[in-house]
């Protein structure tokens, strides 16, 4: 130490062999007083314990041990590399400094030196004297609270880099667990068949007889080096059997949660005009901001004119709802439905490695949330007090901390490594 991953003295065994090698060592380990195994996490949490990192980090070297897809491994190592915190910890600077002209403000404008002390230009020409009453600080005469210029113009800029930073369409929480995907349609259209497709195996069951899957089938899917969780569903219509209704129902309620909707029509049933599709689809009642595939199976059987119109109608959808030709039976189109499902899982989660780092956390929406909120009553100026408003900058910066862990993590501290497998 304090060099290691831990900060701590440490000793590492390289030992060589199979199981039985290597719980041999560890049962003589274990005779050793005062030794005992790691719980789950424990080096990552006393690295955390010791500044080597900050939860995010921590995070980050979670999420990038459960990585799945290469897309996973990207952000989950940017993360753990500490650009997420790097960001986060930039913030709180520029609140911990607007903070401390603001008070620098209330404490000394009255001296002829607040400028120097502030370190901002023309601060102390900028207000009437401070007026005390009672001890107390009380409004100033033309001043509202968080009206120091310096400080004003940062806290702006920052609450809407924050609220920019939360408008980031789920990318990193999606890329993190994985996109949603519904397959959604008619009965007897081939949605289990394409499941099967896509799960290169014969995950669910296939029967020329309608209505034949009743609940949810769900696997995880790697597509272009993205997580997509793909869902196979009950036929959408209004069937008798209980059964079967219940599977109904449970299609829908996945379907109003899906990030990703693969709207599944028989291509041998349909009209090849956009408008007869996009009214097909509309009976689905898809989400209505979800992006989707349309997939019109059953390929195969068109003759070559109703091919031909249906491709054309295919080549003119829109990029973020494409349309394409598929034949489950003979795999012909696969290729095609592939790109267009990467292309939207890359449209959803985006590149990890491009512009800011994404949120992963819903805990660090909900912090960044409350931020976003202290720094905008800090702007309205309600109380017109300038206490009030160092208070709000206060509690915005003990939001960001308590994202990286240097403000109140013991909370969280359980939450986060209990995930971790040991040894880590």
């Amino acid at each position: 130490g304090p060099r290691s991953f831990t900060g701590e003295d440490c000793a590492e065994l390289h030992v060589h062999g199979g199981p039985a090698v290597v719980s041999g060592v560890l049962r003589a380990l274990g005779r050793l007083p005062g030794l005992r195994p790691a719980e789950p996490g424990e080096f990552t949490l006393r690295a955390f314990r010791h500044g080597k990192l900050d939860l995010t980090a921590a995070e980050g070297l979670r999420d990038l041990i459960g990585a799945e897809t290469e897309a996973q491994r990207r952000q989950a190592l940017r993360q753990a590399e500490g650009d997420l915190g790097r960001l986060y910890q930039r913030w709180s600077h520029a609140l911990t400094q607007a903070l401390a002209h603001l008070e620098a403000y209330i404490d000394f404008s009255e001296d002829d030196s607040v400028e120097e002390e502030t370190g901002t230009r023309g601060l102390s020409r900028c207000f009437s004297p401070r007026i005390w009453g009672s001890g107390h600080a009380v409004p100033l005469p033309g001043v509202t609270s968080g009206r120091v210029p310096a400080v004003d113009v940062t806290v702006r800029a920052l609450e809407r880099e924050i609220r920019g930073h939360l408008r980031d369409g789920r990318r990193g929480e999606l890329l993190r667990g994985g996109v949603r995907a519904v397959i959604a349609g008619p009965p007897n259209v081939g949605k289990s068949s394409l499941f099967n497709l896509l799960c290169r195996r014969p995950a669910a069951i296939v029967s020329p007889a309608a209505g034949t899957t009743r609940d949810v089938l769900e696997v995880a899917l790697d597509i272009g080096g993205f997580p997509l969780l793909l869902s196979d569903t009950a036929g959408l219509r209004r069937p008798a059997d209980p059964v079967e209704r219940e599977g109904v129902t449970r299609a829908r309620h996945r379907l109003r949660h899906a990030d990703l909707v693969l709207a599944v029509l028989d291509a041998t049933s349909v009209s090849p005009s956009p408008a007869a599709l996009g009214a097909a689809v509309a009976a689905l009642d898809p989400p209505a901001d979800a992006p989707r595939v349309l997939v019109l199976n059953k390929a195969d059987l068109l003759g070559g004119g109703d091919r031909g119109s249906l491709s054309a109608t295919c080549a003119q959808g829109p990029p973020e709802r494409p349309a394409t030709l598929l034949s489950c039976k003979t795999g012909e189109g696969l290729e095609s439905l592939l790109e267009l499902l990467a292309r939207q899982l890359a449209r959803l989660c985006g590149d990890p490695l491009l512009g800011s780092p994404s949120l992963t956390q819903s805990r660090h929406s909900r912090h960044l949330g409350a931020c976003a909120a202290a720094l905008a009553r800090f702007g309205r100026g309600d109380s017109g007090d300038l206490a009030v408003a160092a208070e709000q900058l206060r509690l915005a910066r003990r939001e960001l901390g308590r994202i990286t862990g240097h403000v109140g993590a013991e909370d969280v501290l359980d939450i986060i490594f209990r995930d971790f497998c040991v040894g880590k």
